[in-house]
């Protein structure tokens, strides 16, 4: 049903670009008239949600998709293939994906009083029953969700260790629980402070008034991922061994030949990649929810740059993938809209944070300086003072004489968190390229005469030593 309801709708959005109306529109340079031929030609052919709802409605009724599926279903299912479309007229996808085997991974109704729906204990569809487990009704956050009105049901497939598992989300109407201890404090307090974050590929700043923060993003998920790597190397082995007339003389992939044989071991290999994946997604979760309770504790009125994340899969796609920079995000936004407040985003091109200083002069920098140096005698992290600085942007404006004034408070707390970072005391070793050579307060001419950007690669702890060994034979 979805893969014909998705085939239907690419046919009318071939059909509205063809048309006359759609030729008008492209070539018109009046916002409204633009507006008004792109609507008639939509209305023209039928490119529309409740359209698209009509064709999957009759198709039910007049097929055998109708002994299997009832009408809410479906309208779903045409709602989430015109949405997948959609972003193809919009320009912000290039094609869409039919399912294959393995088919839809959830289904949804509109609302609880028919199809898929909530009854007491269970969940009922078409005959289907999927009772409560045992003992759940005990749990204080499941007894939360009953108690509010349930406005539809969810069915999910998961694929756990390698089996197949069902289960069934109510979507519930209202606000989730909080989590409280035994005196029935909430377990995660909520601050009052503004809060600027600058967050990295691999890295990330948190400053508020009276705590900064400088560390890894999500780096206990990158120290697990080198498992997958491992298995991803295997699986690419035994593929090529499994399929070798798709393969050049070179080890080059063959245009027009996917390897589709897979032999016993392979699929062994594919399974435990999947429960990797299963587990590295649940645990940065995990980690990013820590991480926003982090944040919420400091305050609920959050201030970041406006990043585009897909610019940045493009230059990192590695990294961004596994720490997942715009999932935190969300899950931030989230928890402080819940408590009251919100994240702010602003414009790095207006702001241009990174390169602006206190003084009002600006410091254009390569991705690998990351020290903050200006002769007005500021010498800072460049991820540090760039959060310090988001703190202080008031529509899409810097201002600089409110960040001048609480410089002098601010300063020890970011040279804290910055010499926290750079030290890392729970190993005792120097901290990622990234957070930049520590400089202590005192400026020595000995810390002075370090390098202004900080990437401690081999080439250049080589040459710092051979000038040392030269100056002290001098």
């Amino acid at each position: 049903m979805y893969n014909a309801l998705l085939g239907e709708a690419r046919k009318r959005l071939s059909l509205v670009r063809q048309s006359l109306w759609y030729t008008k529109a492209k070539k018109s340079t009046d916002k409204k008239e633009r507006q008004a031929h792109f609507s008639a030609a939509r209305h023209a052919h039928g490119f529309s949600v409740y359209a698209l709802e009509a064709v999957a409605d009759e198709m039910r009724r007049t097929t055998w998709l109708g002994d299997h599926l009832d009408s809410h279903v479906v309208q779903k299912l045409a709602k989430r293939a015109f949405e997948a479309v959609q972003k193809v007229a919009w320009g912000q996808a290039k094609t869409v994906r039919f399912k294959g085997q393995r088919g839809l991974h959830s289904l949804e109704g509109k609302t609880n009083a028919a199809c898929i729906r909530w009854r007491t204990d269970r969940v009922v569809w078409k005959g289907l029953e999927l009772p409560m487990i045992k003992g759940a009704e005990k749990d204080p956050v499941i007894q939360h969700g009953l108690s509010s009105r349930i406005k539809y049901v969810r069915l999910i497939r998961r694929n756990i260790r390698g089996k197949t598992r069902y289960a069934a989300q109510l979507v519930c109407e209202g606000v989730p629980s909080i989590k409280v201890n035994e005196q029935g404090e909430p377990m995660h307090p909520i601050g009052k402070e503004t809060v600027g974050l600058d967050i990295g590929p691999s890295t990330i700043a948190i400053v508020g008034d009276t705590k900064a923060t400088l560390m890894q993003f999500a780096d206990e998920v990158v120290r697990d991922h080198k498992t997958i790597r491992r298995l991803q190397r295997k699986q690419d082995r035994q593929r090529r061994a499994n399929n070798p007339d798709c393969y050049d003389e070179t080890g080059r992939a063959i245009k027009g030949k996917p390897p589709i044989k897979k032999s016993r071991h392979q699929q062994k290999t594919d399974v435990q990649l999947q429960e990797l994946y299963r587990r590295e997604a649940a645990h940065r979760n995990t980690l990013h929810g820590q991480l926003a309770n982090q944040v919420i504790a400091m305050g609920v009125q959050v201030k970041t740059e406006k990043l585009s994340y897909k610019a940045l899969q493009k230059r990192y796609g590695r990294s961004i993938s596994v720490r997942a920079p715009k999932l935190f995000l969300s899950i931030l936004t989230r928890k402080a809209e819940r408590a009251g407040g919100k994240v702010e985003e602003f414009s790095t091109y207006r702001t241009a944070l990174s390169q602006v200083c206190l003084c009002g002069q600006k410091h254009k920098k390569k991705l690998s300086e990351r020290v903050h140096v200006c002769d007005c005698g500021v010498v800072m992290q460049r991820d540090l003072f760039s959060a310090y600085l988001a703190k202080h942007v008031e529509n899409e404006r810097l201002q600089v004489t409110d960040a001048h004034e609480h410089w002098p408070g601010a300063e020890p707390l970011l040279r804290t968190a910055w010499q926290q970072a750079y030290n890392q005391p729970a190993s005792g070793r120097p901290g990622p390229s990234s957070f930049g050579t520590f400089r202590s307060q005192s400026r020595s001419s000995e810390k002075e005469s370090l390098p202004e950007h900080e990437t401690r690669d081999g080439v250049a702890m080589a040459q710092a030593t051979v000038r040392a060994c030269e100056s002290a034979k001098v």
